[in-house]
């Protein structure tokens, strides 16, 4: 075993893989990973290539491995500082990203970069097709023919983002494969290979060291995967690209503002603070069969926005999960997660809450544990002073007005998925959680992207299932 293999190996034994998820777990394993890949001053983006697929995105947490592979090997600095060094003299870049299924080749991600007017990127999925335009100032984010826009202070690095599409393959040690060389848009191109067990993916190289095109390919049960990205230097852009023009009917909106605007805190039926944050319950209703429907929501609160210095949109300061709860000789309302929406310190879940027994079934309100935790910048300051970071505590609201306001399965289903469709991609929302198995054979949970992973049809099946093998195995079908 040589050293990068020794660095890899201790870094994934550190990182910790339950074989029983539960409600926190894929949330957890990301931030474990984030958290170790911080530490770390390289940085690969597997992701925007594999992560097209819909049987790469069921085999995530599989390639995790592949990109940590990859993300440890000593690169040939010469050929990736060449690559760095010709990428600093390009003015413009066109990236198109195609993916191979169903025996054709789908151009589902396009990105345009011009070093002085910003970033443009425009991905489809199933017809739809979603829009990023950041110039350096502001960064706006919508899908064609919806309503409305989001519009935030641009928080990342555009030359970066585009570098790393362009030049980062070439940081991990490639092969030089010379049977593979071959002429790309009339240009001669040097081939490299990166390979794995499970992957393998080919870099193409011309002579002023600008990377042309980059193919990954694995197999997954025996059906190969493809995905393609070619690049394009010094191209003419039209300008008018970066300049994001809408329509009188179409709102610009910030996102945080609106979810709260969505969920407010002073109409909600319960409060509680909470380790910085804020957590509620926004809505509880009666529904068939003696489930209920809950949305609560985690926050930080204002003072702990201003103590911790809040950072980008996407950070993780942790959230808030709803568990059974149990006595000595009775369990009560059995939570499951029907989707979640992250956003700039907001969180918002969307519950469904089934009965244990008759007497949960009758009950009109409810009774679960809620468990808190903190992340990051979040979680430094508990340490600090000298706080826990994180919580439990029980939540027990029996009022009889929910029993008045009674609503069915499938309306709370087309209420979940309808608003968790509408605020994507705006800001990513996650329906009801999947359990996959991994390649060594350990199960994780994964959530969904509504119309892009998950129709409405499927998940209003994956929710009726999941209710009725509860109440199978509770005895309570009837």
């Amino acid at each position: 075993m040589n050293d990068n293999e020794k660095q890899f190996e201790d870094f994934v034994s550190n990182i910790k893989f339950d074989d029983t998820p539960d409600a926190k777990h894929c949330d957890k394993l990301e931030q474990n990973l984030l958290r170790a890949m911080a530490k770390q001053s390289r940085q690969i983006k597997i992701w925007r290539i594999i992560m097209k697929s819909r049987i790469t995105k069921l085999a995530a947490a599989a390639l995790i491995i592949i990109g940590l592979f990859f993300l440890f090997s000593d690169g040939q600095k010469t050929l990736y500082a060449n690559a760095v060094e010709a990428f600093e003299q390009a003015r413009t870049l066109h990236i198109v990203i195609k993916e191979y299924r169903d025996d054709k080749w789908f151009k589902d991600h396009e990105i345009w970069y011009d070093r002085e007017a910003g970033i443009v990127e425009e991905e489809r999925y199933e017809g739809r097709t979603h829009m990023r335009i950041d110039n350096g100032r502001y960064e706006w984010r919508y899908a064609l023919e919806k309503e409305f826009i989001v519009q935030l202070k641009s928080y990342r690095d555009n030359d970066e983002f585009a570098r790393q599409y362009c030049a980062e393959w070439l940081r991990y040690d490639p092969n030089r494969v010379s049977s593979g060389d071959m002429v790309i848009d009339g240009i001669p191109c040097d081939m490299y290979v990166l390979s794995d067990s499970g992957a393998k993916v080919s870099i193409w190289v011309d002579g002023k060291n600008y990377v042309r095109q980059v193919i990954q390919v694995r197999e997954l049960r025996g059906q190969k995967v493809e995905s393609r990205a070619s690049v394009e230097y010094d191209i003419v852009i039209d300008q008018n690209r970066f300049s994001p023009k809408f329509g009188q009917d179409v709102k610009v909106i910030n996102p945080r503002e609106w979810i709260e605007e969505l969920y407010p805190l002073d109409t909600a039926i319960f409060t509680r603070k909470c380790l910085g944050f804020v957590f509620a319950v926004h809505e509880l209703k009666a529904c068939e069969n003696g489930l209920k429907y809950m949305v609560c929501s985690t926050r930080l609160s204002d003072q702990t926005r201003r103590e911790i210095s809040t950072g980008h949109p996407w950070t993780y300061y942790g959230q808030s999960d709803l568990f059974d709860r149990y006595d000595e000789t009775y369990s009560y309302d059995h939570p499951i997660l029907l989707g979640r929406l992250k956003h700039d310190g907001v969180i918002i879940n969307w519950y469904l809450l089934l009965p244990s027994n008759d007497r949960v079934r009758q009950s009109p309100g409810c009774d679960v544990v809620v468990s808190v935790i903190t992340a990051n910048q979040l979680e430094e300051k508990c340490k600090a002073e000298g706080l826990p970071t994180n919580e439990k505590f029980r939540l027990n609201i029996a009022m009889q007005k929910f029993q008045e306001h009674q609503v069915s399965l499938r309306e709370i289903v087309r209420q979940v998925y309808s608003l968790g469709e509408k605020l994507d991609p705006i800001v990513h929302s996650f329906l009801l959680k999947q359990v996959i198995t991994k390649a060594d054979g350990k199960k994780i949970q994964v959530g969904r992207r509504p119309a892009i992973q998950l129709s409405e049809e499927e998940y209003n099946e994956g929710v009726e299932q999941r209710v009725r093998e509860w109440l199978e195995l509770m005895r309570l079908n009837k």
